[in-house]
């Protein structure tokens, strides 16, 4: 056997492990406690919407959520499958968010090799904050993924900008869009490349010269395929192509948010940087984790032995703030999109940035005293060992505070206090349905602006035992949305049931009467009934009232 084809297996192995292990990595931190936490008020909004007939949610996409209609058509057909446990719920998340760890991994490979790849995909998989929604049962796994898959796209298409190779860019685009219209941002990371491309008359964008990878990049790049300008042309249009696709989507989207998105604030320029809001803390769901992470990315600029490299560095954090520039400024427009968690994709930009910066610390090993350490172990798979250990021990401690039981509900951790408040929904259904008798009645606190989906909630976990809702004219189905229709007359929804439960969220309602619309409050007060027993289990509180 020659030497090449001795080295061609190895290319092969090493090539397959710079995906595989970010995979596995990321299944099984995806899977630790999968079940575990318990369904938050956004979770159980997806299980309402996908538990329906699809007529049923055809007709709420009429009315809100359209932009993610088609993940909740996805659902619908999953859970008519595997059912409807929050495991089988948050198990696509977890799925995409592994395979998007090995997409990092590939695309760490085509920018600085092998040992880059596989580091940043495993870091990528080990922030916190990417297995936090790895576990969530809404769509910013499969937003992350396709906004990593179109970057990886991006790339192929720089290197060889075949018309074909920018329409499959066009369409992973758009994917990303279906899942998040938010993650089209992607493309400003893009689009940063492509501009400074231009203006250096140079195409920069591209492998580390062996064949896996492709073609190189500056300095050592003899003939690129295509002029800066013939490139961004193609990327202009392709980008067009992909926005015309979800057109429909943004359009009808666009007539819903001001019912579906909060009223997040504009962020100044002290939010952008992070001295204030809690950007990046929040971003990858743990302080050391960020820190940790973005400083290696950081310094994959200064540890790049030459300005080939260096330049791939800096597309690395072109990828991770590129996009958060773009959400900055378009929130500064009639709609502020200023949360977080919408740009979680942005995260794979500063571990690619941390696994660059990885693979060149690791390249000088072999030649200090520290090489002596490793013995029969690769110095530099050693030192790339190590530094990826540290990345995640630091983010350790949030890995296993997110998989509490109520962890979902802080919604903004670590930010502490979090509009997240603590909610333990299955305890007050434990409550209800450890002290329940025939004939009782329900009544639920559903006027509060931040719907905390408690009728949703204990609809989900005392399953087909929900006593009946006394106040309701048109359950959520009935009335094309996320919340029941309330009787406009109360009396004339009354049965005279001597028992009522009434679930309220605790620092929305001083007591059970308060939790409930006016109307109905006046009337089981002139009615005579009391609050007998209440029970009190973290956030929720579950009142019994009875008339003598």
């Amino acid at each position: 056997m020659t030497p090449s084809e001795q080295a061609n297996p190895r290319r092969t192995r090493a090539a397959f492990l710079t995906w595989a292990v970010p995979v596995v990595v990321g299944a099984a931190l995806a899977l630790y406690r999968l079940g575990g936490p318990q369904l938050w008020r956004d979770e159980l909004a997806t299980w309402s919407a996908s538990g329906r007939s699809l007529p049923q949610l055809w007709g709420l996409l009429q009315h809100i959520d359209a932009v993610l209609g088609i993940y909740y058509f996805g659902m619908h057909l999953w859970m008519a499958v595997f059912g409807d446990s929050a495991t089988a719920l948050r198990l696509p998340s977890a799925i995409a968010m592994a395979i998007t760890a090995g997409v990092v991994g590939l695309i760490g490979r085509r920018l600085g090799g092998n040992t880059a790849g596989v580091a940043g995909g495993v870091v990528f998989a080990l922030i916190p904050s990417v297995s936090r929604y790895a576990q969530e049962a809404r769509p910013y796994a499969f937003a992350t993924l396709f906004a990593a898959l179109a970057t990886l796209m991006f790339l192929r298409a720089m290197e060889r900008p075949s018309w074909s190779r920018w329409a499959i860019y066009a369409v992973v685009l758009a994917a990303a869009g279906t899942a998040n219209l938010i993650a089209l941002c992607v493309a400003a990371g893009h689009l940063a490349i492509l501009i400074w491309d231009f203006l250096q008359r140079t195409v920069r964008v591209g492998g580390d010269g062996t064949p896996e990878t492709g073609r190189r990049i500056p300095g050592e790049r003899v003939a690129p395929e295509g002029s800066p300008l013939l490139l961004l042309t193609r990327f202009c249009v392709a980008v067009v192509v992909g926005a015309i696709l979800i057109s429909p989507l943004a359009i009808k989207g666009h007539s819903q948010q001001a019912g579906q998105i909060g009223p997040y604030i504009k962020p100044g320029v002290a939010q952008l940087i992070g001295i204030t809001g809690s950007l990046w803390q929040e971003l990858f769901a743990s302080f050391p984790a960020a820190a940790v992470i973005m400083l290696l990315a950081v310094a994959s600029l200064a540890a790049a032995p030459d300005a080939r490299r260096r330049s791939t560095a800096l597309y690395a954090l072109s990828f991770a703030i590129s996009p958060v520039v773009a959400v900055w400024v378009i929130s500064h427009g009639s709609t502020s999109y200023w949360m977080f968690r919408y740009m979680l994709f942005s995260t794979f930009g500063w571990a690619l940035g941390a696994g660059l910066c990885i693979a060149y610390l690791a390249e000088r090993v072999p030649g200090t005293r520290l090489a002596r350490l490793s013995g029969r172990v690769s110095p530099r798979l050693a030192a790339a060992a190590v530094l990826v250990a540290v990345v995640g021990l630091a983010g350790i401690h949030d890995q296993f505070a997110l998989r509490q039981n109520e962890a979902h509900n802080l919604w903004a951790y670590p930010e502490l206090p979090s509009n997240g408040e603590p909610a333990d929904y299955r305890a007050a259904a434990a409550v209800i349905a450890a002290n329940e008798k025939p004939g009782d009645a329900i009544a639920f606190q559903v006027s509060d602006d931040n719907h905390y989906q408690v009728d949703t909630a204990m609809r989900y976990y005392l399953g087909g035992k929900l006593p009946k809702p006394v106040f309701e004219a048109q359950t959520q189905v009935q009335a094309d949305a996320e919340q029941p229709t309330e009787c406009n007359n109360p009396a004339s929804c009354f049965s005279g049931t001597p028992r009522i439960w009434v679930a309220y969220v605790d620092h929305l309602a001083t007591d059970p009467f308060s939790a409930l619309p006016w109307p109905e409050e006046t009337y089981l007060q002139i009615l005579g009934y009391q609050a007998q027993t209440m029970w009190q289990e973290n956030g929720i509180t579950v009142a019994l009232l009875t008339v003598s």
